[in-house]
């Protein structure tokens, strides 16, 4: 399998990460000194607490960054052959995973736990594990409403240059990373899996979504003319 990486934008988001967490401890920390230095500047300690807070959640976000999960993908599907290209940030897509299979969108999470989807409320739910862990790692927000922005973007990309006038049918699978993540979401719309079993989803694909060599080809060469 041949694997493309944007390795720069990675570089450049963990070292964002890294600034504003330290910025974040910074303000806060100057925010209790102020708090404490008798001086009754009230005005400035709350400036520099919302500064600290800021900084942090933007910390907090780009903090996501430091935990590849690309890397995870591409062992988890390192086995595949050449006619399969997996895309980190190299396409409109975040994760895409291009081949005989289809076009793919990968949405991976770092999240342990037992994974269920709850039908009558349409979201995905982690139970189990320690406490302060879920705290601290990330959620599962909302997979359907990501998937559909990133399909729209992939739409809008090759509506420009896509000149097969056969339509794609662009899959989407949630794919849990970390390996304490228990998956138990047969039920959910969008397939649902460990990263472990993710290679065997991935190669029962419709018949439908299937593309030929000549389709690959091109699409390829679209992604990677950028």
């Amino acid at each position: 399998m041949r694997v493309l990486t944007n390795e720069r934008l990675y570089k450049r988001n963990t070292r964002l990460a890294f600034a504003a967490n330290l910025a974040g401890m910074f303000f806060l920390v100057a925010s209790i000194y102020v708090l404490f230095s008798g001086d009754e500047q009230f005005g400035l300690y709350l400036l520099f607490l919302m500064l600290g807070i800021i900084f942090m959640q933007v910390g907090i976000y780009f903090n996501r960054w430091n935990r590849r999960p690309d890397l995870g993908l591409n062992h988890a599907l390192k086995s595949l052959d050449d006619s399969y290209t997996l895309y980190h940030y190299r396409t409109p897509v975040s994760h895409l995973l291009l081949g005989p299979t289809g076009v793919w969108i990968l949405l991976p999470r770092h999240t342990r736990g037992t994974i269920t989807y709850e039908a009558d409320k349409k979201h995905w739910r982690a139970k189990g594990g320690a406490w302060l862990a879920r705290l601290s790692q990330e959620g599962i927000g909302k997979p359907l409403l990501e998937a559909a922005w990133e399909a729209e973007a992939l739409d809008k990309f090759l509506e420009k240059s896509w000149k097969d006038k056969t339509a794609l049918r662009v899959q989407a699978a949630l794919v849990f990373v970390d390996e304490q993540a228990d998956v138990q979401a047969g039920n959910a719309p969008i397939p649902t899996v460990s990263i472990k079993k993710l290679k065997q989803i991935l190669l029962k694909a419709d018949e439908k979504s299937r593309l030929t060599r000549d389709q690959i080809k091109a699409l390829s060469g679209l992604f990677e003319a950028k």
